[in-house]
């Protein structure tokens, strides 16, 4: 996972538990302590410099006792507050700056020998033709990303193979938030060996979406793509062009 985090935001957290951090109270220290009272307690001290044996023993014994109140006190505020190194990265995490991570899918024509388009299909909600994509998964990305395809778009799903290429932060304006956002995008090229005769159409719709065959040259030109999506179109390009 990939964390884009503010070094600002990240000080301000580490300044804010830095009393936490590392002050582990274990049974080592509580038996140290025990240890050195009942030691200065039981020992005989002699007299010293004019100082009676008795004073000194006395002088020790507030000392461990001081010592015994603090790491009780420890330990105390460490069962109240128990801040481990799971909870300090859990609120590490809540800095990340990345709002959306997505999976980019590029499917190339394999029914064409110069195979230059791609697939895309129009999303209501950005009002653009878009590279298929969808939210990121922890685990089995690539294996949920076959499924979705597949499913959307009637495949046989032992015709398709999914390859992960790279992935790539890009800062860009949300049409739908209106504003703009940190996208960790990772690029999928997912390779189909037969589609059906509609599906080589130039356009087509299957279960009620809309779907276009378009090269890059294409979407370069589209006024529409280039205003809302040409970041996503370059970095497709880079790799795949």
């Amino acid at each position: 996972m990939r964390l884009v985090i503010d070094k600002k935001e990240l000080e301000l957290l580490i300044e804010q538990k830095k009393e936490y951090i590392g002050n582990q109270v274990t049974i080592d220290t509580v038996i140290a302590g025990v240890s050195f009272l009942l030691s200065v307690m039981t020992a005989q001290y002699q007299k010293i410099f004019g100082i009676s044996g008795e004073i000194i023993k006395v002088f020790f014994c507030t000392i461990g006792i001081l010592y015994a109140v603090k790491i009780i006190w420890d330990f105390y505020k460490y069962r109240r507050n128990k801040y481990t190194h799971k909870v300090l990265m859990k609120e590490i995490e809540d800095l990340d700056m990345i709002q959306h991570n997505h999976s980019l899918v590029i499917i190339k024509e394999s029914f064409n020998d110069n195979m230059k388009r791609f697939l895309l299909y129009y999303d209501e909600k950005w009002d653009c033709k878009l590279f298929l994509n969808y939210k990121t998964q922890e685990r089995g990305d690539e294996a949920a990303i076959i499924a979705n395809v597949v499913k959307e778009l009637k495949l046989n799903q032992k015709e398709v193979k999914c390859r992960y290429i790279t992935s790539k932060l890009q800062e860009k304006y949300s049409v739908s938030h209106r504003e703009n956002r940190i996208y960790n995008h990772r690029l999928y090229e997912l390779q189909v060996n037969r589609f059906s005769e509609q599906e080589m159409e130039k356009d087509f719709v299957v279960n009620g979406k809309h779907y276009y065959w378009m090269s890059i040259e294409e979407m370069e030109k589209d006024d529409n793509i280039r205003n809302k999506n040409l970041e996503v179109v370059d970095f497709v390009k880079e790799y795949m062009g």
